[in-house]
């Protein structure tokens, strides 16, 4: 089994997505900016490794609603919490900027999971980490920039 932690015993962790389409045609821009989302945390290291599962709905797979967290675990042991995102067709739809629903939900999403961290885990510094994820509602983090 591979040592989670880094140099000097500081843990290394990783912010990690797997995504699913619900359907044929994804919300404008959506593919794009996961796609971005990924490319900003390839290297922004964590003191878990964090392992989400996003789930968009569509047509074929519709999210029953509310948008958000589920599933959520924390591995204490192993430094790992994994859980789903899901955002809801319906909600996108209703939202008046869907990248910037999409950007929302998914900090709101990670931050709900570090906050479970932090609960059981008192050397957890979740401000720290939320702000590693900052970017996703900051202004300047716009889709064009």
């Amino acid at each position: 089994m591979t040592d989670p932690s880094g140099i000097d015993g500081v843990p290394n962790g990783r912010l990690t997505f797997r995504t699913v389409w619900g359907g044929p045609s994804p919300q404008a821009g959506f593919i794009e900016e996961v796609a971005r989302i990924k490319q900003h945390l390839r290297t922004a290291e964590f003191s878990y490794h964090l392992d989400l599962f996003l789930t968009v709905g569509g047509e074929i797979t519709p999210v029953p609603g509310p948008s958000g967290l589920r599933t959520p675990r924390v591995f204490l042991s192993r430094r790992t919490a994994t859980g789903e995102i899901r955002i809801s067709n319906d909600d996108v739809s209703a939202a008046s900027d869907p990248v910037a629903f999409l950007r929302q939900t998914i900090h709101r999403a990670i931050a709900d999971l570090m906050s479970r961290i932090a609960a059981r885990d008192p050397a957890f510094d979740a401000d720290a980490e939320r702000a590693k994820i900052a970017f996703l509602i900051d202004d300047e983090a716009a889709p064009d920039a």
